[in-house]
């Protein structure tokens, strides 16, 4: 179907959206993206709040099909579900293009729960800039935007929390005292965030902490606890996570098999593997992605594609 086609369609609240149509917004060129944004700002809320959620779920489903054009020009769009649907979309997506769009939205006066989307969303290029993948210019206005944040305390604890989790890959000494801060208070949300950024700053010195949280009585900290620590990948840490192996929880059960994954090492293997043979079926899928990143990790090049 013709892009001028498709975007008649589009625009025609009685035509059904077909999902094998989308294709031809995928991967739009400059010129394709000017003639789709010209016929975008016209659509009502409900078209395109319609339009855009079948795109990040068709994207979601498919690496073939690629809308991140269309989801950055969203970044302008004045519908604040829309913009959040756009952050979903972009979360993959790893080119600096994007981050003037998210840092304008975290530091706009929009809702706090977009602009906390868009705190998460810079967190990947945290982690890229540690790297040494984001020019120097980038990583200071990343850097001082979600510090600057941080700082505020009359910001929405929203917006600060997932910029402390966002900023935690670059582990200043203000970074620690703002995880400190955050772990030691009353608020569930605030300490998870603390504890998410103790596994993102790569420090094995928040290790004992860690260790003596995956025992908390709170689901969600065990869950978060064990994430962190397969960030931290520390195989010192897996006796103490294969416990969780047990848990009531379900989602703290599939945190600790993948956290087991991330670690790797013989006796994460060997966990994996019992899991496997005698755990619960509906654990079996994550146990098998777990296993096969230990592999992986034992020996990359096995998993090399043939010449």
């Amino acid at each position: 179907m013709p892009l001028e086609k498709f975007l008649e369609d589009l625009a025609d609240p009685s035509v059904p959206l077909i999902n094998s149509d989308f294709i031809e917004i995928s991967d739009l060129s400059p010129a394709e993206l000017g003639v789709f944004a010209r016929s975008w700002f016209r659509l009502s809320q409900v078209r395109k709040r319609a339009i855009i959620a079948t795109m990040v779920e068709l994207a979601e489903d498919s690496a073939e099909l690629d809308f991140c054009t269309v989801f950055k020009m969203c970044l302008k769009d004045d519908d604040e579900w829309v913009l959040e649907k756009a952050i979903d979309g972009l979360w993959e997506y790893e080119d600096r293009s994007v981050l003037s769009g998210l840092i304008q939205v975290l530091t706009s006066d929009r809702g706090p729960d977009v602009r906390a989307a868009a705190a998460a969303a810079l967190g990947k290029f945290c982690v890229l800039a540690q790297e040494g993948h984001l020019l120097p210019g980038d990583v200071s206005n990343i850097r001082d935007t979600l510090m600057a944040l941080l700082h505020d305390t009359d910001e929405s604890l929203e917006v600060r929390r997932r910029s402390l989790e966002a900023v935690a890959p670059f582990n200043t000494p203000d970074i620690r005292d703002y995880v400190c801060w955050a772990y030691q208070t009353e608020d569930l949300m605030l300490k998870s965030s603390a504890i998410f950024a103790m596994g993102r700053t790569g420090d094995v010195s928040w290790l004992p902490t860690l260790i003596e949280e995956l025992d908390n009585q709170e689901p969600a900290l065990r869950y978060e606890t064990a994430n962190a620590c397969g960030d931290l990948g520390e195989e010192d840490v897996v006796p103490h996570l294969i416990g969780l192996l047990e848990d009531d929880d379900f989602d703290v059960q599939v945190a600790c098999l993948n956290a087991l994954g991330k670690i790797g090492g013989p006796l994460a293997k060997g966990a994996l593997l019992r899991c496997i043979e005698e755990g619960d079926v509906s654990l079996e899928e994550a146990a098998l992605a777990a296993l096969d990143n230990v592999v992986f990790l034992e020996d990359p090049m096995a998993f090399a594609p043939e010449v």
